[in-house]
């Protein structure tokens, strides 16, 4: 198949619109009560999407990794691990052949390494808005692969957390907070106010919390940029934005709104004028860079780079102060 730009026709979002292109796809499989053949729709989010491929017709194996990993194949000059959705969600997938010749390998780079998942098809390329991404009711989100679920031409679509299918089958990928020494403090005049946080992952929450008070900053958290945005526009209203946070951290991809629309929110108002915003996120590439440098953010980082916060995080409050 064609690279995915193809499928990214007008991908080049105007920045901070709290907007994103999903491209959907499906999962066709037996349903062992009925014998019936069912089908449940996916998206992903385009900017994570490098291009589709055809299935490779050569796989080489990886010794004692998890069924969902079906091996590596090359793609150019670049080795892809394939993992299999299907099996990841414990499907019993739909081998007719006429099944089989829809087959298509979603090729992705997440925190800078790229992955491939077998999709039974691909459909449509829509572009909604982040408010119409409510996230899963906690209990499906706890034991699912999923960070929302959003209604599209009538559809539900349910948004896939390939980060946390990674993390689960690569270690490398896993963000370890206990691992980093972390030797920057907060200066004396800083040690009173917060590090805003905005991610909606509460893993990622938690390592970010982690790694920032074992430094000595406060920390008050938010699982989307909604909840952020409220918090500090009351702040702000009530006269005690800059008596009370000294910076934020904020994730990119979050239901309701998203890093960028936060970002540009906050450099668009003087009130928030000396508070440096750090977007931390899976999605650090050539596109979610440009998006972050049109918003204004003072600093870009992927998540793999958690053990640099603390140390971007000081770089940006010294500019600040100079």
């Amino acid at each position: 198949m064609n690279e995915a730009a193809g499928y990214k026709t007008d991908i080049l979002l105007k920045s901070g619109t709290n907007e994103l292109e999903i491209i959907t796809f499906f999962l066709q499989w037996h349903d062992q009560t009925t014998d019936a053949i069912s089908r449940t729709a996916y998206g992903i989010n385009a900017a994570k999407v490098r291009e589709l491929v055809a299935m490779p017709e050569n796989l080489t194996e990886i010794p004692e990794s998890v069924s969902a990993m079906k091996g590596v194949f090359l793609l150019r000059d670049r080795t892809i691990p394939l993992v299999d959705l299907c099996d990841w969600f414990g499907y019993v997938p739909d081998l007719s052949p006429e099944a089989k010749a829809k087959w298509v390998v979603i090729v992705t780079e997440i925190n800078g390494k790229f992955f491939g998942f077998i999709a039974h098809g691909v459909d449509k390329v829509y572009r909604v808005s982040w408010t119409k991404i409510m996230p899963p009711p906690p209990i499906i989100a706890h034991y699912s692969s999923l960070t929302g679920v959003c209604l599209v031409d009538g559809n539900i679509i349910q948004m896939v957390d390939f980060e946390s299918i990674i993390a689960s089958i690569d270690p490398s990928m896993v963000i370890d907070s206990d691992a980093h020494s972390i030797r920057e403090r907060p200066d004396s005049d800083q040690a009173d106010k917060a590090v805003v946080i905005a991610d909606d992952s509460h893993l990622i929450q938690d390592q970010i919390r982690k790694t920032l008070e074992r430094a000595g900053y406060r920390v008050v958290s938010h699982s989307d940029g909604q909840s952020a945005w409220e918090y500090l526009e009351k702040l702000r209203t009530n006269g005690t934005v800059h008596d009370q946070v000294l910076a934020v951290v904020s994730d990119i991809e979050m239901p309701r709104m998203d890093g960028h629309n936060l970002c540009k929110r906050i450099k668009e108002n003087n009130g928030y004028d000396g508070i440096p915003v750090m977007l931390f996120s899976s999605l650090v590439n050539d596109l979610a860079l440009h998006k972050g440098h049109a918003v204004g953010a003072d600093d870009q980082i992927s998540k793999p780079e958690l053990g640099q916060l603390v140390t971007r995080l000081q770089d940006c409050l010294r500019r600040y102060a100079a």
